[in-house]
C-alpha cells in the first residue's frame, strides 16, 4: 500500500485588502467584503457581521478572540469534514494554504475575555498571529441567543471564511509545495540505527467539557473519546478544531508534527501519533495513561515518546501518568508542559520525571503601550489578581490605553503544543 501523501501548496501572501472581487494577484489577496458578509449572515443566530483587517506592525489591538485559523482549501474532498462539510477523510491529496494570513473569530458575548493580540509593540515578537495579515470576524448575536449555540455558529463562520479565502488559490500554482507522507503503521519500520519516536497528543481536557453539538475531531464532540492512532496528516489537514485553551491555527501548523517530519529519516524515525484526551475522572486518567503508552509501544513500536498538553493544571497529572507508564514499558519520555504560576510552576512532578520542556509561564506580566485602533470591543476587563475576571464590581478599562496583562493572555505567545518562543530553565 502506498504511503498516505499530503501535498500542501503554499501561496505566500504579501498583503490583504478589500476589493471588488475575492482574488489573489501577485501575492495580494483582495476580499469582496460584501460577498463574504452576505455568506456569513446566512447564519440565523447573527444579527449582523462586520469584518475588519489587521496588519503586522499596525498600532492595533484585537480583543475577545475565540479561535484562529489559516485559510485552507482542499482540491479534492471535504473541507473540515464533520464540522462544516459532510463526513469524509483528510490528510491526503492536495490542499492550498494561504501563508501569512489568519482568520480570527471574535466572541461578542465574552466582554470579560482576556484573550488579545497587539499587532505591534513588545507583544508582537511573541505571537505568530501578530505577524500575519488578519481577517477579523465580528459576528454580533441576535438578542437572547444561547451562548454556546452562538459560539458554535462563530466557529462555523470561521471555517466558512477560511475556505472562502483559500478557494481563491485553487487554480494557482503554489509558490512552494511541501509533501507529507508516512507509510501505514505496519510498514513504517525504518533503520534500527534511528530511534523511533511517537507523539502522544492530548487534544482536549474534559475539565472543561465540550458542548453536545461541538465539533472537535471529524465533527465529534469527543466526549468518551478513547486513545487511538491517527495519521499525522489528518491533524495538519483540518480534522481537528481545538475547543479551548489552544487555537486551531496551531493544529494546522502543528510544530511537533512538523519537526518530527523534518527530522524523519535523519536523526530519528517518526513512528506515528497517538491522539488522546485528558479525562476528568482519576480512574479514566489512569486508563488513558496505560493505553497511550501501550499504543506507542506495542502498535507503533516506539523507543521514545514526546507528549504535549492542552488545558489547565489538572492535565499536568495526566501527562505525568503517561510519562511514567511509557518509561515503565521501556521507552524514554519527554514532555512539553507550560507553567502557570511563578510560585507553583507545574502542578505535579513525580521524582522519576526528569525530561520537561516548558513553553513559558502564563502568569508572567507584560506591559503593552496604548494603541491607535481596537477591533473587537471598546473596553477590556483586567483583574490581574483574579485569573477568571469574575469580580462583578470590576470596572472595564478603555481598550486603547496602556495595559499590563499576562503572557498567557497574548494569543499564541505560550503555545501548549510547543510553538512558543518562550521557555524557562532550572536554576
Amino acid at each position: 500500500m502506498p504511503p498516505m501523501r499530503l501535498d500542501l501548496g503554499y501561496i505566500h501572501i504579501k498583503d490583504i485588502r478589500f476589493g471588488a472581487t475575492t482574488a489573489i494577484d501577485n501575492g495580494v489577496l483582495t476580499i469582496d467584503r460584501a460577498e463574504l458578509v452576505s455568506l456569513l449572515q446566512q447564519e440565523p443566530l447573527f444579527d449582523r457581521v462586520d469584518i475588519e483587517l489587521a496588519h503586522p506592525g499596525e498600532s492595533c489591538r484585537v480583543l475577545r478572540m475565540l479561535d484562529v485559523l489559516e485559510p485552507r482549501y482542499r482540491l479534492n474532498g471535504a473541507n473540515f469534514p464533520g464540522a462544516l462539510d459532510a463526513n469524509g477523510l483528510v490528510g491526503d491529496g492536495a490542499t492550498r494554504a494561504l501563508k501569512n494570513v489568519a482568520v480570527i473569530e471574535t466572541d461578542q458575548l465574552a466582554p470579560r475575555s482576556r484573550s488579545l493580540i497587539d499587532m505591534s509593540g513588545p507583544a508582537a515578537q511573541y505571537s505568530p498571529i501578530a505577524n500575519t495579515h488578519n481577517v477579523v470576524l465580528l459576528p454580533f448575536p441576535k438578542k437572547d441567543v444561547d451562548k454556546n449555540d452562538y459560539r458554535l455558529a462563530v466557529k462555523k463562520a470561521g471555517l466558512k471564511t477560511a475556505i472562502y479565502l483559500a478557494a481563491a488559490a485553487k487554480d494557482l500554482t503554489p509558490d512552494e509545495t511541501q509533501v507529507f507522507e508516512l507509510p501505514p503503521v505496519a510498514a513504517n519500520q525504518g533503520p534500527k540505527s534511528l530511534p523511533r519516536i511517537a507523539y502522544i497528543f492530548p487534544m482536549h481536557s474534559h475539565q472543561h467539557p465540550t458542548q453536545q453539538k461541538e465539533t472537535v475531531f471529524y465533527g465529534s464532540n469527543i466526549q468518551g473519546f478513547m486513545p487511538t492512532i491517527v495519521h499525522p496528516n489528518e491533524i495538519l489537514d483540518g480534522a481537528l478544531m481545538f475547543s479551548y485553551s489552544a487555537f486551531t491555527w496551531f493544529a494546522q501548523n502543528h510544530p511537533v508534527i512538523l519537526e518530527l517530519y523534518r527530522r524523519h529519516g535523519k536523526d530519528l524515525w517518526f513512528a506515528g501519533v497517538v491522539l488522546t484526551v485528558a479525562p476528568a475522572v482519576v480512574a479514566e486518567k489512569e486508563r488513558n495513561a496505560f493505553l497511550n503508552a501501550r499504543l506507542a509501544k506495542e502498535v507503533l513500536n516506539a523507543d521514545g515518546i514526546l507528549a504535549t498538553k492542552i488545558g489547565g493544571g489538572a492535565v499536568d497529572t495526566d501527562l505525568m501518568m503517561t510519562y511514567t507508564r511509557a518509561e515503565e514499558m521501556g521507552m524514554k519520555a519527554t514532555l512539553i508542559i507550560m507553567e502557570r504560576y511563578p510560585d507553583t510552576g507545574i502542578t505535579f512532578v513525580p521524582e522519576n520525571v526528569n525530561a520537561l520542556v516548558t513553553p513559558g509561564l502564563t502568569r508572567d506580566p507584560i506591559t503593552l503601550p496604548a494603541v491607535d485602533r481596537v477591533i473587537g470591543g471598546e473596553t477590556l476587563h483586567l483583574d490581574n489578581a483574579n485569573p477568571d475576571n469574575t469580580n462583578p464590581g470590576l470596572t472595564p478599562l478603555p481598550a486603547k490605553q496602556e495595559i499590563t496583562v499576562w503572557m498567557g493572555d497574548l494569543v499564541g505567545a505560550i503555545s501548549q503544543v510547543g510553538a512558543s518562543r518562550l521557555t524557562t530553565y532550572m536554576s
